[in-house]
């Protein structure tokens, strides 16, 4: 985009005049802006968050599903308002896909952090309903964050082997994670641990991506191989 605008500039008439240029003073510098690619820092927001959520779904080193508490900082900052400002950056860097994919995910997260803040009553709103009325609710509040996650899906088919192994990952996991609680299986439910470890490689892949993206032949020796679908300039996560 900015060299379609300076090539447009470059052929803009001059017009010469007589006044003098205005001097500018030695201390001011223009700085030109500069775009960078907010793609590594979205995908390594969504990455540490979702790792660390399903390492406590299958029950590593914690009870199956605990480490809520713990989760809910990581949830609300990194997985959630800076994978969000990654999202907007994306959008004024003039790519629609990250910049919904970040945002979206990014209020995935903000609202699984705010259900184990203290003092939100959610759990205690159930009390008074059939044991498996929140686990309806939060089944139905999975299934509609897999559709989305789906539409995602068909929108990387055109950009890399590694960002369609990702979100085929990813839909895997919420689907597993929906299947857990419309089934009324318990935390350590067999659905919710398949769904956990498709939720670790989704963050691994994730990782990857994100390090494919950041590793640059300007600033790295290590340049990582992510598998074009085809040699198009079409925006993707990577």
């Amino acid at each position: 985009m900015a060299d379609q605008i300076n090539s447009k500039l470059t052929h803009l008439p001059t017009y010469h005049t007589n006044m003098p240029e205005p001097q500018q003073p030695s201390a001011v510098r223009i700085i030109q802006p500069a775009n960078g690619n907010p793609g590594p820092l979205g995908l390594f927001a969504f990455a540490v968050t979702t790792i660390i959520a399903n390492i406590y779904n299958v029950g590593a080193g914690v009870p199956a599903g605990g480490g809520g508490a713990l989760l809910m900082g990581f949830a609300f900052w990194y997985g959630g308002i800076v994978q969000v400002l990654a999202g907007m950056w994306a959008m004024k860097v003039g790519n629609t896909f990250e910049a919904t994919a970040f945002s979206s995910f990014g209020a995935y997260w903000i609202a699984y952090g705010y259900m184990f803040m203290p003092g939100t009553m959610i759990k205690e709103s159930y009390a008074n309903s059939p044991p498996e009325a929140l686990q309806n609710a939060t089944g139905i509040f999975l299934l509609v964050w897999t559709l989305l996650a789906f539409i995602l899906t068909v929108g990387t088919t055109r950009s890399t082997v590694a960002t369609v192994i990702m979100f085929v990952f990813l839909d895997f996991h919420l689907m597993f994670m929906t299947a857990n609680e419309f089934g009324h299986y318990p935390e350590e439910g067999w659905p919710k641990k398949v769904g956990s470890i498709c939720g670790i490689i989704t963050a691994l892949m994730a990782f990857y991506n994100g390090a494919a993206a950041l590793w640059l032949p300007s600033n790295s020796h290590i340049l990582l191989p992510v598998g074009a679908f085809n040699n198009s300039n079409d925006s993707h996560i990577v």
